[in-house]
């Protein structure tokens, strides 16, 4: 037995509001509330009379009218959406987890995740119907390790040999980090050097600030070029736009204009995208756990969803504002 909703105004709510309610009971049970709603909408109605009686108008109102509208309404609803298809009934949540200090792409936002990554991953299951997308923000280890486990479904990231392990990638990426960007400051006097290089021989007389530690950096950035080092980001971007300690950074725009705006260096600070920074593109796909039953279907769902040009057209809309 169900029992009938407290609330006799459901019988008023819409179908879209009605849908997840009943979409989850059989035709025998869905009779028999209907048959409850109509027994408290027809004492409700009789209440309405009772407070109205005082009033000459009503007697020009059909009694049979008021009865009888809202409870056929209501079973109409149900026998409606009971109608429709199952997908139509319910959708798969999808919890996706996020690292908690990781600007612009992933940050905290309370007990949500803010920043790039959540929006791009967002704006493709928007496009994908079935499917709702929640964020689970948390220290990026945490993050993978949760979906290792399956406690979270899936993560945006790119897909190491160890990651593949665990989780199924799409072959499309969402999102290419690209460290294809020469960082400086309008101010810099070798300015006209900067911005006619065509390679990093012809910049083989400047100084570029790098991260302390950063493998990428040592493998990609030529040892001919003077070395600053920098701490972190912070540090470097301090280096370049304050202390002017080095003549240019090789980052992603992204990163680049995020600390500039956050130390206040943005009306001084240049970025030119160049195609001479090897192995300059990450590539980062939605994975999906393969603690998840649905997982390959899913990754399917993602990759032909990627493949629609207005898809495309809104993510790279949306990368573009963070550029």
């Amino acid at each position: 037995m169900v029992d009938p909703p407290e609330r006799p105004e459901l019988c008023a709510l819409s179908l879209h509001e009605l849908i997840p309610w009943a979409g989850r009971i059989t035709w025998m049970v869905a009779v028999e509330v209907a048959g409850n709603l109509r027994l408290l909408s027809r004492k409700r109605h009789d209440d309405r009379l009772k407070q109205a009686e005082s009033f000459p108008e009503v007697a020009l109102v059909n009694r049979h009218l008021l009865y009888g509208f809202a409870s056929p309404l209501c079973l109409g609803l149900l026998v409606a959406f009971l109608a429709l298809p199952r997908v139509s009934m319910a959708q798969s949540k999808l919890t996706f987890a996020f690292g908690e200090e990781s600007p612009p792409y992933s940050f905290s936002l309370g007990d949500k995740a803010g920043g790039l990554f959540p929006e791009l991953v967002r704006l493709t299951f928007s496009s994908i119907p079935g499917y709702t997308m929640q964020s689970a923000v948390m220290p990026w280890s945490r993050a993978q390790y949760n979906v290792r486990l399956g406690l979270t479904d899936g993560l945006l990231t790119y897909p190491s040999k160890e990651r593949q392990n665990y989780a199924v990638f799409s072959a499309i990426p969402l999102f290419n980090q690209d460290y294809g960007h020469l960082v400086y400051s309008a101010e810099n006097p070798n300015i006209g050097l900067i911005e006619s290089a065509t390679s990093f021989s012809d910049l083989s007389r400047l100084k570029v600030i790098v991260e302390k530690g950063s493998k990428w950096e040592e493998e990609n950035i030529p040892d001919y070029l003077e070395r600053v080092p920098g701490r972190d980001m912070h540090t470097m971007m301090h280096l370049l736009m304050l202390r002017k300690a080095g003549d240019f950074l090789v980052l992603p725009a992204e990163d680049a204009r995020f600390i500039a705006r956050k130390l206040g260096y943005s009306e001084k600070l240049e970025v030119r995208n160049v195609d001479f920074i090897p192995n300059s593109l990450i590539p980062f796909h939605i994975g999906v756990s393969r603690e998840l039953p649905s997982a390959m279907k899913v990754i399917n769902q993602v990759d032909q969803a990627l493949q629609r040009p207005e898809l495309q057209s809104q993510l790279n809309t949306l990368i573009k504002s963070y550029r």
